[in-house]
């Protein structure tokens, strides 16, 4: 059941809440066109396909499709268990995922991080995702042109989340989360990444570090935001090798292909 602030996506909330602009604007050279958008706060987590012009490359079209359906379906249980957020794609290699207290988040950086570890603790497929983090005041509004207007977001973090994400360090990590240095604010490391507790059959209860290090402050030059101060979460505990999710592409569209679903069209 949906709760008072569960969207399925950007147009819904658009469509239920009170706009911050709804006015029609007529440019004299661009011509006629509605401006409807909501400004809110929010926190950005940027999921972005690791290596993912490479794939294309190395797939066939329809593999890449494949393989990103699956990296879209694994994402699928990390939002189930995030209730506040609304997910955006961005283009064809990313998905965005907002947090914000209109979405009924007490604490979105929180949130976001909390989504951004599962990802990071159940990567079985070795998709190794870039995500990053970041804050700020966006708009959710409609554009678009006469044949279609879709709701869309806009604004400082998503471009700030984006760089983040692919200004992690290079080192051999299993994932890392990237985020402006300002947006820790002297949190608890304890609190945001606890150690694991289970029950062991001959030790009991028993407590595991957190598997996850905090990075030391860094400074980097972004283009277009000049100097940022970021600040990571890394581990570097590893899954197994097996068949990761570019293998079972190609295993999956073999299997069409070698079962006569895979017609070509010229």
């Amino acid at each position: 059941m949906k709760t008072p602030y569960s969207y399925n996506t950007i147009t819904d909330f658009l469509l239920s809440q009170p706009l911050t602009v709804d006015v029609e604007i007529d440019d004299e050279k661009a011509g006629c066109f509605p401006l409807k958008c909501i400004e809110f706060d929010a926190t950005v987590l940027y999921v972005g396909m690791h290596d993912f012009a490479r794939l294309t490359l190395e797939f066939s079209p329809t593999e890449i499709l494949i393989y990103l359906n699956m990296f879209l379906v694994w994402m699928r249980e990390s939002l189930a268990r995030e209730p506040f957020c609304v997910v955006e794609r961005f283009l064809d290699s990313a998905i965005v995922l907002l947090f914000s207290k209109k979405f009924g988040s007490e604490e979105p950086f929180f949130d976001a991080i909390r989504a951004a570890r599962w990802m990071g603790e159940n990567d079985e497929l070795l998709f190794k995702p870039d995500m990053g983090i970041a804050s700020g005041r966006v708009a959710a509004g409609f554009a678009g042109t006469p044949k279609e207007f879709t709701g869309s977001v806009f604004g400082r973090p998503l471009l700030l989340a984006a760089a983040c994400a692919k200004m992690k360090p290079r080192e051999d990590m299993a994932a890392c989360i990237t985020f402006p240095e300002d947006e820790w604010r002297g949190r608890s490391f304890a609190e945001l990444f606890p150690p694991l507790e289970f029950d062991h059959p001959e030790k009991g209860r028993v407590r595991q570090p957190a598997a996850w290090k905090l990075g030391e402050p860094r400074s980097v030059e972004i283009p277009s935001l000049g100097t940022v101060g970021l600040r990571d979460v890394a581990t570097f505990v590893h899954w197994p090798p097996d068949r990761d999710a570019k293998e079972k592409a190609r295993e999956w569209f073999a299997q069409i292909k070698a079962k006569g679903f895979y017609k070509y069209n010229k």
